[in-house]
């Protein structure tokens, strides 16, 4: 598939008709425009990559990046999970590169802490491979660390692939923020109400299997004829007001198990949806070469069992157990 064509495969969908009408002036504009911007992006793209060629030659002392001796398997975008182990002849220079970072963006020296172990040795490994894949960084805003033909692909240094990741804090997801501070306050206004004096479950920090009970909280108070004490109270419009937007927000959860895998993925999807993007991959890159490449599958996690058991908030943090739910 030449450039146009996979260019093309990426955009049709933009267009009313599915693809392109040669015919149509509007459809004519749009296809400038994305070209345009396709071919900015790849500029961008290819400019970053070169720091990382540089980042090898100097890591290794050389003139000329070698080339990996193997090919290594690559299932695209969409495609299901894998691992693959780093070949023998192919160690010494991923030992090499394991711990090595590029620059900050803008120098040419020194390294960044943006970038984590094995990231330039993954890079290096399938761009200078005969695996058919051709691999950008991507450092540019929400970007994932990594794009395998354009398919995003984050990387992580965990020390086993089993067992919760972080994906980082959700401070800046707003929204999210704000609707689990509404429930949790319900949760602890309805506890203090009842004469529960326990310690008040915190929003930033909390595991999936606890969101049931926090949520029956929510689904009891909405079975109270909140609109008829509004009238008199304004502490229960407030409240009638609040279920509203949960309910909205959710929408519209049957269950409190509904309700909390509603929350659960909102949270999950919030992060992955950005980097590497649903259908993209996760790179889990261990010291000795064993690499899991977790699919990212949004749709297929909101029925997962293992949704709410493997999954909690730590200090703003995000965590998720990406062998039960993408594995």
């Amino acid at each position: 598939m030449d450039i146009f064509d996979k260019f093309l495969k990426e955009v049709s969908y933009k267009f009313p008709k599915g693809y392109p009408d040669v015919n149509d002036s509007k459809d004519m504009e749009m296809l400038k425009s994305l070209m345009e911007e396709y071919i900015s992006e790849k500029q961008v793209l290819k400019e970053g990559s070169e720091v990382y060629d540089n980042t090898i030659k100097r890591a290794l002392d050389v003139d000329e990046i070698p080339r990996s001796k193997n090919k290594y398997q690559w299932n695209g975008s969409g495609g299901s999970s894998f691992s693959i182990q780093v070949k023998q002849d192919d160690k010494e220079v991923w030992d090499k590169l394991y711990n090595v970072a590029p620059p900050k963006k803008g120098e040419t020296e020194g390294e960044t802490k943006g970038v984590g172990n094995g990231e330039i040795a993954l890079y290096w490994l399938y761009n200078y491979s005969n695996s058919g894949v051709e691999v950008n960084e991507g450092r540019e805003g929400d970007d994932p660390d990594l794009f395998f033909n354009g398919v995003g692909v984050e990387v992580k240094a965990y020390s086993k692939h089993t067992g919760k990741i972080g994906l980082g804090r959700f401070g800046a997801d707003r929204e999210n923020l704000a609707l689990l501070g509404v429930i949790f306050g319900i949760n602890t206004l309805s506890k203090t109400l009842g004469g529960d004096v326990g310690p008040a479950v915190n929003p930033t920090n909390f595991l999936g299997k606890s969101l049931p009970a926090i949520f029956k909280t929510v689904f009891d108070l909405e079975e109270v004829d909140l609109e008829s004490l509004a009238g008199k109270y304004s502490i229960f419009k407030t409240l009638k007001d609040n279920i509203d937007y949960i309910n909205k927000e959710l929408d519209n959860p049957g269950t409190v198990e509904d309700a909390s895998k509603a929350i659960a993925l909102k949270l999950i999807s919030s992060k992955l949806s950005r980097k590497p993007g649903n259908g993209g991959y996760l790179a889990n890159v261990l010291k000795n070469g064993d690499i899991k490449f977790f699919a990212i599958d949004l749709d297929k996690v909101k029925d997962s069992d293992a949704l709410l058991s493997d999954f909690n908030v730590k200090q703003s943090a995000i965590y998720v157990n990406f062998s039960k739910l993408f594995g």
